[in-house]
């Protein structure tokens, strides 16, 4: 019979001990998962900070009236044998005022992804909002770059730049020194069973790291495409409501190219 050990991390289905990456796995706090090659394009916007604080949970408040529209293309990542995915993400940044924590991040309100291991793992351990969509991989002309996610052969997000332009010196060692550590948030929930409401509700703490080689700033543009329930039944609103945010202003875009350290078993339920 099948019985759960303590110091043993569990995945669903967890029953199948044998695998290493699948069911029960030792635990150790300072194990890294690296992605050893990524390209990220962010797109930073100006918005109305009250609307925007509607989509932050109890516990965190807004720091500034942002929304960073992000999209990463990841290669050779560990946790998949060097295989690799996309994603698009929105988040905005924050700090959690709590009873024992008081912390300054980035909160991520939705993260698409076009690979299912990736987006239970990251749901289950460590609330992040990820969804499924079609991701593509960044396309290039000349020094315009742009990317497309939609869902069900249905474009809802097309992200440009233009004009790319190479960061050098001291501004790139500031780059490079920020993103050596910081605080990403998630917050887990897990709905009741055959009734309203949620069975767990946590604030959870996901320590990241960026190695920054290179970096590169542009103009670009975001284009939200408004979805019917027909075209995307599940999550049409979460699209609506981001493209109805105004936008302000923008600030220049920009590209990085370096490597991804996560460490998943160093995150925390925030108190």
């Amino acid at each position: 019979m099948f019985k759960f050990e303590e110091n043993k991390i569990y995945r669903m289905p967890p029953f199948f001990r044998g695998n290493k990456w699948w069911g029960a796995q030792e635990f150790n706090v300072d194990q890294e998962a690296r992605i050893n090659d990524v390209i990220t394009l962010s797109f930073t916007q100006t918005t109305n900070g009250d609307r925007l604080a509607d989509y932050l949970p109890e516990g965190f408040e807004l720091l500034a009236p942002v929304m960073i529209i992000g999209y990463c293309q990841l290669r050779d990542v560990e946790a998949m044998a060097g295989r690799s995915y996309n994603l698009a993400q929105i988040t905005v940044p924050a700090r959690f005022n709590g009873k024992r924590d008081r912390l300054e991040g980035t909160f991520p309100l939705v993260i698409w992804e076009n690979n299912t291991e990736m987006i239970i793992g990251g749901r289950e351990e460590s609330g992040q909002p990820k969804i499924y969509a079609d991701v593509e991989d960044l396309h290039r002309q000349d020094q315009s770059y742009f990317a497309n996610a939609s869902l069900y052969g249905n474009t809802f997000l097309r992200l440009e730049m233009e004009g790319a332009r190479p960061v050098e010196g001291q501004q790139l060692e500031q780059a490079r020194a920020g993103a050596l550590s910081y605080n990403v948030f998630g917050y887990r929930v897990i709905p009741k069973v055959g009734a309203p409401g949620v069975e767990l509700s946590q604030p959870i703490l996901y320590p990241q790291g960026f190695r920054l080689n290179a970096a590169w700033e542009g103009s670009g543009k975001v284009q939200w495409i408004k979805q019917s329930s027909e075209q995307n039944p599940r999550y049409w609103e979460i699209i609506e409501a981001l493209a109805d945010l105004p936008v302000k202003a923008m600030a220049p875009v920009s590209m990085t190219k370096g490597a991804i350290f996560q460490k998943p078993f160093a995150g925390r339920v925030l108190q």
